[in-house]
């Protein structure tokens, strides 16, 4: 779509003409199908890194149009989100050391950008979801100032008519909403391209649909969102969500997300699937220049760039995405994008990963030619979720056959693409270099996700979740610089000091987000029997709003109970009202000053008046390493 200079269509006559470009753009490519006028005796390969942006801190640095501006390469291109970029690997025919000569280049182009978002003090970082995301950094501010992405946020969201939701359960539980579609933003790809002769795209794409499963499951690297651990690769549900335009009201119609896995295997040709998305999905943009005619530029011998169809195709989202496309020799190609696989852990799993699916697509046995004669789609389609949730210990289903995602990918799996490399004419050093690196991480059972995961919960027993997130994308910066796949990352271990100076930390930082509050309208009994249990010094108390409303502390509550003459009374009357409070980016200095100058141990730490986590006291002397917060504040000014 990037390509393309587009509009919103506001008026009756910009729908009808665009709509009539369209349906024509499908009549010659029936006729391009037919005739054969596509190129012929050659397949290249290709691929879209989107990169992630990061400041010093390890958040999101929203550098990405100063740095673009500066990078002079059109390889590089904008993404939605002001701290992702994208770059667009130029094809290479498959064979010989086509992988390795993609790698180099990749690796320039990144060695490139980095030096100069070094003059905006900004790092690249490759991860399928940035873990120190926030959800202000999904505010309208973030988004890149293109009109494209404004125009398609706005018409999305008019055609849902309310807020988009995203509702996610794993190992802890997400549920958000946003009135844009800048969720999306969280999401960062190693998208692949693999040209395909039409006369094999039906076979080829259903197969492509057959090994998303397994291929997804060993390659997952998006365990976290937010602050909160959820499915292994938790792009496929985000991404699903965050662009949904169905009414949920509807649940008992079978309506297709307009970013989904599909519903059936493909039966006749690629345009089956192209007039599927056009019967399913509304259309959303325009061209905002003249749109020529496709039928007529056929007519005249030429080759049309089918521009409306494309559009239309760029604004719905199949994980596995047909592409047509007119290389510099002015000759049509058909594509498979392979769209599911995320960003990192590093280049080179990126493109191990890259080389097992292409061996795979070129290593389809015969027997698997009819799929859609032969297996249910709904197996694969199963396959695909599973593999989403549970990663790289997934167990999926092959033939009749339950297996656990390494032993398929093993056992069954690489030696089809070895044989399918083989076949394309890749070089034997190039097989065994990546292909090695797929059954190492089989062999060790370690993916991008499960690396996160045992880091996180590791770091978990020890600091505060943002302290644990900052960490976990500390280390990717640092590993993704080795250029060692993941399997032979080290793991995190620290030796119980604080890992961060007292001067570079915030709020967010140290704060307990676990916490256990209580409603004013509450009895005074119950709120005695909470604190007795729980061993709380200082409970929040918030209003039928959600707002926090005042503090109850330990004393209060030992001097009422003295005193007590109706154990239900309300709490209102006993409670701090109006607390001092701080935002998650208040600097520990400030807090440590806020609590010795108003005498108290805790610090509520809000956003919107609404509570999102506690500083106390005892959180402030174990980052100090001292028991007298005023003394490291009198020690600070010395030193």
């Amino acid at each position: 779509m990037g390509e393309l200079r587009i509009k919103p269509l506001s008026t009756h006559q910009e729908r009808s003409q665009f709509c009539r470009a369209m349906l024509r753009d499908v009549q010659a490519l029936e006729i391009m199908l037919r005739e054969g006028l596509f190129e012929k005796g050659i397949q290249r390969i290709g691929a879209e890194q989107e990169l992630c942006l990061v400041r010093p801190d390890f958040s999101p640095a929203i550098t990405g149009p100063e740095i673009l501006s500066h990078i002079d390469d059109d390889a590089y291109t904008s993404e939605i989100a002001r701290y992702n970029l994208e770059i667009n690997l130029l094809p290479h025919e498959l064979g010989g050391k086509a992988f390795e000569h993609l790698h180099h280049s990749l690796d320039r182009l990144l060695n490139k950008g980095q030096a100069v978002a070094d003059q905006w003090d900004t790092r690249f970082l490759l991860a399928g979801i940035l873990p120190t995301i926030e959800r202000r950094h999904l505010q309208p501010e973030y988004m890149t100032p293109a009109q494209r992405y404004l125009n398609l946020s706005e018409k999305l969201l008019d055609i849902r008519g309310e807020a988009f939701k995203i509702q996610l359960e794993g190992v802890d539980e997400l549920i958000a909403s946003l009135d844009s579609v800048l969720f999306e933003a969280c999401n960062t790809s190693f998208q692949l391209h693999l040209q395909i002769a039409p006369e094999d795209f039906v076979a080829q794409y259903n197969w492509a649909q057959m090994i998303a499963g397994p291929v997804l499951a060993i390659s997952a690297n998006s365990p976290l969102l937010l602050g909160r651990e959820l499915w292994m690769e938790t792009r496929i549900a985000l991404f699903k969500q965050s662009l949904d335009t169905r009414n949920p009201l509807h649940q008992l119609r079978d309506k297709a997300p307009r970013v989904n896995f599909g519903t059936d295997w493909i039966h006749h040709s690629v345009a089956d699937i192209f007039k599927d998305n056009i019967a399913r999905f509304p259309m959303l943009l325009g061209m905002a220049t003249e749109i020529e005619d496709s039928l007529d530029v056929l007519h005249d011998g030429g080759t049309p760039a089918l521009r409306s169809l494309r559009l239309h195709n760029g604004t719905t989202y199949t994980w596995n995405r047909p592409c047509y496309g007119i290389g510099d020799d002015g000759q049509a190609h058909l594509r498979i994008e392979c769209r599911y696989l995320p960003a990192g852990p590093s280049v080179l799993d990126e493109m191990a990963n890259f080389a097992f699916w292409v061996g795979l697509m070129k290593g389809m046995p015969e027997k698997y030619r009819n799929l859609k004669d032969t297996m249910d789609f709904r197996v694969a389609k199963a396959n695909f979720i599973r593999a989403a949730r549970t990663g790289i210990v997934t167990s999926l289903e092959w033939e009749g056959k339950l297996w656990s995602a390494p032993e398929l990918v093993s056992r069954v799996l690489l030696p089809m693409a070895e044989q399918g490399l083989r076949n394309a004419g890749v070089s034997s050093e190039s097989i065994t270099y990546y292909l090695g690196v797929i059954e190492d991480r089989c062999m060790r059972q370690q993916s991008g996700s499960r690396w996160i995961v045992q880091n996180y919960q590791y770091l978990r027993k020890k600091y505060s979740r943002g302290m644990a997130i900052s960490l976990i994308t500390e280390a990717m910066g640092e590993q993704q610089q080795t250029g060692l796949p993941v399997h032979h990352w080290d793991h995190i271990r620290t030796n119980g000091v604080f890992p961060r100076p007292f001067n570079a930390l915030y709020a967010k930082d140290i704060m307990s987000t676990d916490l256990f509050t209580v409603n004013e309208e509450e009895s005074m009994a119950l709120t005695e029997r909470i604190i007795h249990w729980r061993t709380i010094r200082h409970l929040p108390i918030e209003n039928s709003r959600g707002e926090l409303v005042g503090i109850l502390t330990h004393k209060q509550i030992e001097d009422w109970s003295k005193n007590a003459t109706d154990p239900f009374e309300k709490l209102h009357d006993d409670m701090v009202k109006d607390p001092v409070c701080a935002a998650p980016y208040t600097t520990l200095a400030e807090i440590r000053d806020l609590m010795i100058e108003h005498n108290i141990g805790c610090v509520p730490i809000v956003v919107d008046k609404h509570l999102v986590g506690m500083v106390t006291d005892t959180d402030m002397k174990r980052v100090l390493g001292t028991d007298d917060l005023q003394a490291s504040k009198m020690k600070e000014g010395i030193t």
